[in-house]
């Protein structure tokens, strides 16, 4: 039998628990802290972005198969 929950609990559960794209930002995190600059940070960022989201679609035309 379903618990009952308050809409506050769905709606903290909804952005910071469950939230996907947060934990995929807080990954990030570590890698950007050992940067010494902005223009640096920025590479790293882009660099980062750029991994994960051809790691993903790899994974997902492997899926596929």
């Amino acid at each position: 039998m379903a618990t009952k929950r308050s809409a506050g609990y769905e709606l903290t559960k909804g952005i910071i628990k469950e939230n996907p794209l947060l934990i995929l930002m807080l990954g990030t995190c570590p890698a950007l802290a050992v940067t010494t600059s902005a223009y640096n940070g920025l590479g790293m960022g882009i660099a980062s972005t750029a991994v994960l989201l051809l790691s993903n679609v790899v994974i997902s035309l492997l899926r596929k198969v």
